[in-house]
């Protein structure tokens, strides 16, 4: 007698559901923190800025690859702007401080809206 192998694969569908929802919801809070990194950045600068342009030059720029990667840069784009960040032993730096003021921040906020995603 020939013995048949039922194979059910629950697990692909819901899957192929859950991803997207998922992502979409990791894009959300990439997208929040974009908008919150340039203006903690712009309003905590630690520096006086005459001209207002090494300020205004402060952004964050979220990237993403759907369902591959999600990534958020915080940039100046002075020419300046490194030596803001590196000289005086990082005295009138803010992109480094803010991405370590805001990454746990957006660690928790992602664990959170994954969670909403997933239940």
């Amino acid at each position: 007698m020939a013995r048949e192998i039922f194979n059910f694969d629950s697990l692909t569908p819901n899957l192929k559901r859950l991803l997207p929802r998922v992502d979409a919801a990791v894009d959300l809070v990439f997208d929040r923190y974009e908008a919150i990194g340039e203006s903690h950045m712009r309003t905590n600068a630690p520096w006086h800025d005459n001209t207002g342009n090494a300020r205004a030059g402060l952004f964050v720029t979220h990237e993403a690859e759907p369902m591959v990667e999600h990534t958020l840069t915080l940039y100046g784009t002075m020419p300046y702007t490194i030596w803001l960040e590196v000289r005086w032993s990082g005295k009138y730096a803010i992109i480094g401080p803010t991405m370590f003021e805001l990454a746990p921040l957006m660690a928790a906020d992602l664990a959170a809206a994954v969670n909403r995603a997933v239940s």
